[in-house]
């Protein structure tokens, strides 16, 4: 079986080929490979593993060069893990056991390009990842695979990618395992009543609001921030601060409003948050400082200051270019 990967992200696709290598008597892999702005990747290092593992390699340089790609080298399936192009799936032709695409959220509720993000801003109580068939409208195809994870209080954006970056390569093999044993894919049709598109997140989708936001809302928050934005912001005197970790703790019994810091003699950083609840600081980030909590008081910070709300934020730059 002639299996054809197309993806932009090294971190995707080298550990799904390194499994591919040792699969079915090395079955034959063939890379291609999608223009990024990622300044990250390393296209000598895609070269070299290729070359080592005997495995085809494109680069591309045009849209139209994945249909060429695939007229010339006829894989037997494709799968998409990563790619930054709108496909036009009748220009891929004679695939014998379909084209497949890779999904870091459930489907249909979380369809678009940041699914992680929003599974993990929204709270669910489980996240997941599909693979589906890849058809024109985007993200609609029927599910042939997919996986639920509790969403645990650890859990972070890069963590959680790096998690499925893990296990997709599972579903890969399910569908090819299947195909090979000659076994029907569970093909599930989506429910479009249920369909939601989310679109990458904008400031007011990251940016904490204290007055509307309870305590494990902002929790949410900063887990789908950290550590690609380098926390969850928030403003206070004209600066950006930045929460990278943070826990819901006692109850607020002096009824500060919310958004009010609150420093303590144990070297704790309190925030006041609706509810009476308070959100104890463990990390921040400040002018690109990464600064344990216990050092707030060193930063300028005290009792009685309070961070501002994106409303508040909006108010300010109206008042700024009036």
């Amino acid at each position: 079986m002639k299996i054809g990967i197309v993806s932009n992200s090294a971190m995707l696709y080298i550990p799904l080929l390194s499994n591919l290598y040792n699969y079915k008597n090395k079955a034959g892999a063939m890379l291609y490979v999608g223009k990024t702005a990622d300044p990250n990747q390393n296209p000598s290092e895609t070269v070299n593993f290729c070359n080592a593992a005997g495995i085809e390699l494109t680069f591309e340089s045009e849209k139209d060069d994945l249909y060429n790609w695939q007229q010339l080298n006829q894989p037997d399936i494709i799968f998409f893990v990563g790619y930054s192009h709108v496909v036009k799936t009748a220009r891929l032709t004679d695939v014998k056991w379909g084209i497949y695409n890779v999904h870091f959220g459930l489907l249909p509720q979380f369809r678009g390009p940041a699914p992680v993000f929003w599974q993990l801003r929204n709270g669910l109580k489980e996240i997941g990842l599909v693979i589906h068939r890849l058809v024109d409208k985007l993200d609609s195809g029927a599910v042939v695979w997919r996986h639920k994870v509790l969403n645990e209080p650890h859990f972070s954006y890069d963590y959680v990618h790096q998690l499925f970056g893990e296990l997709y390569i599972k579903g890969v093999f399910n569908i090819l395992d299947s195909i090979t044993a000659g076994k029907m894919l569970p093909e599930i049709e989506q429910d479009e009543s249920k369909a939601a598109y989310y679109e990458r997140p904008q400031l007011k989708d990251i940016m904490i609001n204290w007055g509307t936001m309870e305590a494990e809302e902002i929790i949410d928050v900063i887990k789908a921030c950290s550590s690609w934005n380098m926390g969850a912001p928030t403003l206070i005197n004209g600066s950006e601060l930045k929460i990278l970790d943070a826990a819901v703790t006692i109850s607020n019994k002096m009824y500060y409003a919310p958004g009010t810091i609150i420093l303590n003699a144990n070297f704790g950083f309190t925030v006041a948050c609706r509810s009476n609840k308070l959100l104890n600081i463990n990390f921040f980030n400040i002018k690109n400082c990464y600064v344990p909590a216990r050092f707030a008081s060193k930063y300028g910070f005290n009792t009685g200051q309070r961070f501002i709300s994106y409303a508040e934020y909006l108010n300010l730059a109206k008042m700024e270019t009036e």
